[in-house]
């Protein structure tokens, strides 16, 4: 359920599900200029895919997801279990000067009725229901590590790039500073590029600090300590063609968790109800005993059962109808929703696709920028402000890749997640995989 889904990706924690071997581990830095390349990390660095396999192996979700499946398992035993049946032993005709009389009779309860194997239809619908909701929380729990390990490694790279520029336009400000003293510059320029270089270090002092602000999420995610230089390389995701949108629902309808736990309630509610239609008569007690009188023994046998004057279970039948209709309507809703979920997320995932090859180009075209800005600058073909403006573009570039990056990751991620399907082995979640034939689109 929705409410349930959200309480449980607060914990940001999976259960272990099958494992695959990490994809990602051992990557290196994409090719940046500075200190983005130092970050590159050893073989056992911490991949996306890593993160996930890590979380699935450790987590809230795991143990609570072992919690509900005795809880699915103790109902269905329950409505499996032979009645239990009654003892009495009475004697009567204390303190009177007649002969005591002493019964012994048991009592065992009956359903004539069926009731009870309809509430255990009910039962074991209700624990498939069980095991369908924790796949599809696990599912969107393997999402938020996704998405903080994605945070985090964006960050670091971010704040590498932030610590690189801050280094260039120190170094541009001392090297203005010798010229202003020199005479060979105006004054104005000095302090220009005096201010540009305390900027640059003021927001690689932030840059830094949520750097650290996102691994310590990660950290929390995961159970352990994470530190920067553990991350693998933020890496471009394979993007491959998408799904038609008719393959991509039917798809959908057939492999979401989801939507198998709201068709599972319907025929819970439905079993249950048949169990309240059931239960007019009630159960069926067959009587046997002995009874003792004046030093005989006679033996007794009997059948009682109530009688459904008043109470024929009018209010049960009613609220396990009203709880069927329920259930229906509800089917009914997640079915139109997968659907439009699907759609949205098959057309965000095309939109970042078609803008692959551009931000592929941006850190090289943004280190060529850069580098040929200072080059004239130095050789008085650019003004400081010029200059400025070209260090600044190659920021945004840089930071604009990184941030595609993590969207497509994401893009990705949800549409494989609304699919109820890997679209190849490169994703991270557990999922099974796309049919490899399958028709796609662009």
């Amino acid at each position: 359920m929705p409410h349930r889904a959200s309480l449980l990706l607060a914990a940001w924690l999976v259960i272990p599900a099958l494992s695959r071997p990490p994809l990602l581990a051992g990557q290196t830095v994409s090719p940046t200029t500075g200190p983005a390349t130092s970050l590159a990390a050893p073989d056992s660095a911490l991949s996306l895919t890593g993160a996930v396999d890590l979380a699935r192996q450790q987590g809230l979700l795991r143990q609570l997801a072992e919690a509900r499946g005795r809880i699915a398992d103790g109902r269905v035993r329950e409505s499996t279990q032979w009645l239990n049946p009654t003892l009495e032993w009475r004697r009567e005709n204390l303190g009177s000067p007649l002969q005591p009389d002493i019964f012994a009779t048991a009592y065992v309860p009956f359903d004539l009725t069926g009731r009870r194997l309809a509430l255990r239809g009910a039962s074991t619908a209700g624990r498939g229901r069980v095991q369908a909701d924790l796949q599809h929380e696990r599912r969107m729990a393997e999402l938020a590590v996704a998405r903080g390990w994605l945070e985090a490694a964006s960050a670091r790279e971010l704040s590498a790039v932030q610590q690189e520029q801050a280094a260039a336009l120190q170094e541009l400000a001392r090297v203005d500073s010798t010229r202003v003293r020199e005479g060979l510059v105006a004054e104005a320029v000095g302090l220009r590029t005096s201010l540009e270089a305390d900027r640059a270090q003021m927001t690689a002092v932030r840059a830094r600090q949520n750097e650290g602000e996102q691994l310590l999420q990660l950290s929390r995610q995961l159970g352990q300590t994470v530190r920067a230089e553990r991350l693998a390389a933020l890496m471009a995701p394979e993007l491959p063609a998408a799904p038609d949108s008719m393959l991509a629902i039917s798809t959908a309808l057939r492999s979401r968790p989801d939507l198998l736990a709201r068709e599972l309630a319907v025929m819970e509610a439905r079993k249950r109800l048949a169990a309240e239609q059931r239960g007019v008569l009630g159960e069926v007690q067959l009587q046997g005993g002995t009874k003792e009188t004046g030093g005989f023994m006679t033996g007794q046998l009997g059948v009682a059962m109530p009688l459904p004057l008043f109470n024929r279970n009018n209010g049960a039948r009613e609220r396990a109808a009203g709880e069927l209709r329920e259930a229906q309507l509800l089917h009914d809703d997640a079915r139109r929703a997968l659907q439009l979920s699907v759609l949205r997320a098959r057309q965000h995932y095309l939109a970042l696709r078609s803008t692959r090859d551009a931000a592929a180009s941006f850190d090289a075209r943004a280190t060529t920028l850069v580098q040929s800005a200072r080059v004239a600058y130095r050789e008085g073909h650019l003004t400081l402000t010029e200059l400025l403006d070209a260090e600044r573009a190659a920021v945004e570039a840089r930071t604009a890749h990184r941030q595609w990056m993590v969207d497509a990751w994401l893009a990705r991620l949800e549409f494989e997640l609304a699919l109820g399907a890997r679209l190849d082995a490169q994703s991270p979640l557990d999922l099974p995989l796309l049919t490899p034939s399958t028709p796609s689109g662009r």
